[in-house]
């Protein structure tokens, strides 16, 4: 059970929060309607939240905020929901006077994040896609493309065609325990995607149409500054790989189920802005890549891997480690890299790659074990000795890392 009432200035949520729209309502009445200037979400009896809502609720009060409406938070009281405001970020969104921004550091989750200009959408899509690169193993390489393409797509959407006095935030939510599905968010302030349509497409009056061909190859409201293939790539990137898609925007809500296959529906309370949910699962390899086909033409597009590691001249790829995890310390840590190597082998079959080892001075057991112990018995020994090249190693170091694949190789196990 949910529930969402106002009390005079303050927004009091129980329950589970899952639609939004009410939430946003209740909102706009008390700064529209009962003009308050200050606005208490009181959120202390929220029991569960989730991501697209949450991004949707952290854009808007962003909105209102730079409006001149001062917000404070009463944040969850159960400890488990309260660390997840803390490190999805959204007690900073919602609440900057008494929350730190978020510090999680984890390779499971990247927190919402906000991005006003060009560069900070690329350096915000550049963090995801290289968390997903040590998160999902055996990803191919164009499954990995075809996913930083589709987010890409989206939040630069933001950007061109929303007009959001706040520009857009985008969060990576879940990486679901032994599966290979990422869920990814995207929400803005702006005008919404069926009043942006309508500029230059009049004919679409009602926003469950707007909706109904923003997924369509090639719907744009201006041919000169896109070709309208970002929400049609996605959701077919989604509705192939048997994910999850959602649009909220306007009046309308737009929803692809893998079971349900796909609806659009109207909603009497609008939202202003545009929020787009999506969760794509890697377990089918290939898949992926069909959904990039344009006029009857495979789209293969630039990748991370390309603009982050195949810049050597001599078409090796350098992998500096130190840049690559946040502490040495773990085997937690560890992972991420290990990972990460193991799906730079399979994506870059014909490139050396240079592990270099510069600037540490030592690494825990745990550490080495994970990220190359087991890395030598995933790959096999003639693999890795003929595909990964040690440099800037230091002795201590070295006889870490020999001892963690003698050992390996003697325990044999790979999880």
């Amino acid at each position: 059970m949910s529930s969402v009432y106002r009390k005079e200035n303050c927004i009091v949520v129980k329950g589970d929060l899952y639609d939004f729209h009410r939430l946003l309502s209740q909102i706009h009445q008390a700064i529209e309607d009962a003009e308050y200037r200050d606005v208490v979400l009181d959120m202390e009896e929220c029991t569960s939240a989730f991501p697209g809502p949450m991004l949707s609720l952290c854009a808007q009060v962003l909105a209102y905020r730079k409006a001149g409406i001062d917000f404070t938070l009463k944040a969850p009281k159960d400890m488990k929901l309260f660390n997840l405001f803390k490190n999805a970020n959204w007690n900073y969104l919602l609440d900057p006077k008494n929350f730190k921004k978020s510090q999680f550091r984890g390779h499971s989750r990247i927190p919402a994040t906000q991005y006003q200009t060009p560069s900070e959408q690329n350096e915000a899509v550049n963090k995801i896609v290289n968390v997903i690169l040590g998160a999902i193993p055996d990803m191919q390489r164009k499954d990995f493309a075809a996913f930083e393409w589709a987010i890409n797509e989206i939040t630069d959407n933001v950007l061109v065609h929303s007009e959001s006095s706040i520009g857009g935030l985008v969060q990576v939510s879940t990486f679901k325990r032994n599966s290979k599905q990422v869920q990814f968010v995207v929400a803005d302030a702006g005008m919404g995607i069926p009043k942006s349509l309508r500029l230059g497409r009049p004919e679409l009056t009602s926003d469950t149409d707007a909706l109904d061909q923003a997924i369509r190859e090639g719907v744009t409201r201006d041919t000169k500054v896109g070709q309208g293939n970002g929400l049609f790539g996605s959701y077919q990137i989604c509705s192939l790989c048997e994910g999850h898609f959602r649009i909220d925007a306007g009046n309308a809500k737009l929803v692809f189920h893998n079971k349900k296959g796909l609806s659009i529906s109207n909603e009497r309370i609008p939202y202003g802005g545009t929020m787009v949910e999506a969760t794509i699962d890697f377990t089918q390899q290939g898949l992926l890549e069909k959904a990039l086909n344009f006029k009857g033409k495979e789209h293969s597009p630039v990748d991370f891997v390309e603009v982050e590691y195949e810049r050597n001249d001599d078409g090796s790829i350098h992998f500096i480690v130190e840049q690559e995890a946040q502490s040495f310390g773990s085997r937690v840590s560890g992972k991420p890299v290990r990972t990460k190597l193991s799906n730079l082998e399979k994506m870059v079959s014909g490139s050396q790659i240079v592990v270099d080892l510069k600037n540490i001075p030592i690494m825990s057991s745990s550490f080495a074990d994970e990220a190359f112990g087991k890395l030598f018995m995933q790959t096999g020994a003639l693999t890795f000795m003929n595909k990964f090249t040690f440099i800037n190693v230091m002795p201590t170091v070295q006889q870490l890392i020999d001892k963690a694949i003698a050992q390996r190789m003697a325990v044999g196990v790979v999880d």
